[in-house]
């Protein structure tokens, strides 16, 4: 039995119907109503706090007035969402792997901190939480509200009652500081996108392009203000924050461990994750595997600039970033070395992929403040659905934006965009996945150079209705036989929701350039180029089957400046080309030397773009070190070997 205290600022008849709903509820009853006061008597029931605000108030601090559940009262509100609301608080927010595995100890803070599930499934929550349609609609019409507040209202419904709304609340303004986002106080913009997202822009007409029927209503959700230019950052400055907070307080060991944050990057995670970690304060050590071949030289300057040998050490494994992830798999499921870390130095493995439930959900958020501003400008009636394109290679920034349509947000179509690299391509086309005869090609686009995405065992575990050990059959399928096969009712749920194409170099290279132009400042990444390229394509499928045109959003992913050469060439009209890091650090001329000299044709070329500010400040930093990267073979032994002679620095 709980003792129901409601508080805040909603009006007091609303109070009553809800004291009243929540008292009734239940068989056998739940709650108890609260004495007025606030002191808990000796031995009394342990309080349920409701904060029930009213929908014209400022929204309370939590460190104000501390709660377990909030909820904002309007117009549209009723005591029934309450009842739902509440009831998923207590009972909805339950963890499990998706190939089975839970225990009762398994909450929030132990999947943040553990990363994998002990049979090697991904966390993920049993049920997703429904956002009412009241609280929705509050997100999306409430004109003050911040992007730390409406994430606030995102994430209270990820988590569970191990990380308190008043913590989240402290992490999440940490993380989502403006001076981290190039000073701006929205953190990811929504502009258009034959627009260059200067300050003219809003008043700026459209140009002659954007009346043509596969330009028209498309916009960009700007990822790449943050402290490395990447759409990860969202995550990565938010997560080493609850990550060390999780340790602290999920931690029941003396002398609690000390974690050294494995991690395998396509090229904007490490870097990323590094800085999240630098920022955060961490005492955790972060160690990073990338392709060696299979980075931009921006991405690898970045990870280098920060590699100092004690606490943070950047890895080029020769081999593709599938050998990277895979490795860090077989790092996790080795109890030997576990044992031996654990034994011999105190230490603990964790990682910083989207692997870890942690690392997906802030990126739910952003889908809920992209839609919003699109209801805010008047672009969107409340309701009405949004389309969503991403570009896709661990499947993870698309897959925030299905649990946010899960969750109640209006979105449409979500479109999977792939480069030469198609494998979700054809999955979502034909429901096989299959790699079994695929080689990765290395692209201008290396951040989504991904064959085994691993964010596909959370879908299939959506797909299947929670399913565990249908999800693990076909996980270990893929593992034994290279391929799998989604049918019946979960391959039609997997085509009503998505949409797939993929983009050729040649086709990237001209999105890039056709932007440029028709937009007199536009400049694209590769990645956010094979989206755009997807979005025409979407339209013209779109307009070939008589199909509604809808407003539809472009996940913009990273700033065009992480990938310098590539973009040069596309404006050329040139081979776009992959831009790989050189394995030596650049053996006919200095790399940093090279970027900068890339960067200058670029904007004597273009005078109305500049590069991102925490770039120029990586290239600064490492030519500062000047030093050539760390190499190794693509062998986990190698790799177990290199963790080792880490810990071992930090150990002696």
């Amino acid at each position: 039995m709980l003792a129901l205290r409601v508080t805040g600022s909603a009006p007091a008849a609303a109070k009553g119907a809800v004291e009243r709903a929540l008292l009734a509820a239940d068989v056998p009853a739940r709650f108890t109503l609260s004495p007025p006061h606030e002191a808990q008597e000796a031995g009394g029931a342990p309080t349920f706090r409701l904060l029930l605000e009213a929908h014209d108030a400022q929204l309370t601090s939590p460190q104000a007035a501390p709660y377990d559940c909030r909820f904002i009262w309007t117009p549209a509100s009723t005591a029934a969402e309450v009842v739902a609301e509440v009831t998923s608080v207590l009972d909805g927010r339950r963890f499990i792997s998706t190939r089975g595995a839970a225990g009762a100890e398994t909450t929030f803070l132990t999947v943040v901190r553990d990363g994998l599930a002990p049979d090697g499934g991904l966390y993920s929550l049993q049920r997703i939480p429904q956002m009412t349609a009241s609280q929705l609609r509050y997100l999306c019409t409430t004109p003050t509200l911040s992007y730390v507040e409406a994430a606030q209202l995102v994430l209270e419904r990820l988590v569970d009652t191990t990380m308190q709304p008043a913590t989240l609340h402290t992490l999440l303004a940490e993380a989502y500081a403006s001076a981290r986002w190039s000073g701006l106080s929205d953190v990811c913009p929504v502009t258009p996108l034959l627009h260059d997202g200067g300050a003219a822009a809003a008043e700026a007409p459209p140009p002659a392009a954007a009346t043509d029927a596969h330009w028209c209503d498309m916009s960009l959700l700007e990822l790449y203000h943050g402290p490395t230019a990447a759409f990860k950052d969202f995550a990565l400055q938010l997560f080493p924050r609850y990550f060390e907070f999780a340790t602290t307080h999920a931690c029941h060991a003396d002398p609690p461990p000390s974690y050294v944050i494995l991690t395998a990057t396509s090229g904007d995670t490490g870097v990323a994750a590094i800085s999240g970690f630098v920022n955060a304060g961490s005492p955790s050590r972060v160690m990073v595997l990338y392709p060696l071949h299979g980075v931009s030289p921006v991405q690898q300057l970045q990870m280098l600039s920060y590699d100092d040998g004690a606490t943070v050490r950047v890895y080029g494994v020769r081999s593709d970033f599938d050998f990277c992830q895979s490795t860090v798999k077989h790092v996790f499921a080795n109890r030997a070395l576990a044992q031996r870390l654990w034994g011999g130095a105190g230490v603990r493995l964790s990682s910083a992929n989207s692997i870890n439930w942690g690392r997906l959900i802030p990126q739910v958020a952003y889908y809920f403040w992209a839609y919003r501003q699109f209801v805010q400008r008047q672009r969107l009636r409340l309701g009405d659905p949004l389309d969503v394109v991403v570009p896709c290679g661990n499947f993870g920034n698309i897959l925030a934006a299905f649990f946010a349509k899960r969750m109640g947000l209006p979105l449409g179509t979500l479109v999977v965009a792939s480069n030469r690299n198609d494998v979700l391509f054809e999955f979502v086309r034909t429901g096989h996945y299959d790699v079994r005869q695929r080689r990765l090609v290395p692209t201008a686009s290396p951040s989504i150079d991904i064959l085994k995405a691993s964010n596909v065992e959370r879908l299939l575990f959506l797909l299947a209705g929670g399913d565990a050990a249908w999800v693990a059959a076909q996980m270990r399928r893929l593992e034994t036989e290279g391929h799998f096969v989604v049918e019946g009712d979960a391959l039609a749920v997997l085509r009503a929701e998505f949409w797939a194409t993929s983009c050729t170099e040649p086709e990237c290279a001209a999105t890039i350039k056709a932007v440029y132009e028709a937009s007199a400042g536009r400049l694209l990444d590769p990645h956010t180029a094979v989206a755009v390229f997807a979005a025409r394509q979407f339209r013209q499928f779109q307009l070939e089957q008589g199909l509604a045109r809808r407003p539809l959003v472009i996940a913009s992913t990273a700033h065009w400046a992480k990938f310098p050469g590539p973009v040069l060439r596309a404006l050329r009209g040139e081979d776009m080309a992959h831009d790989a890091a050189a394995p030596d650090g650049g053996a006919a001329e200095d790399p940093v030397r090279a970027c900068r000299g890339v960067y200058d044709a670029i904007l004597a070329r273009c005078p109305r773009v500049a590069v991102h500010p925490a770039l120029n400040a990586a290239l600064t930093a490492a030519a500062a070190k000047a030093r050539a990267p760390r190499d190794l073979a693509a062998d986990v032994s190698c790799v177990e070997e290199e963790l080792l002679k880490f810990v071992a620095v930090n150990s002696a």
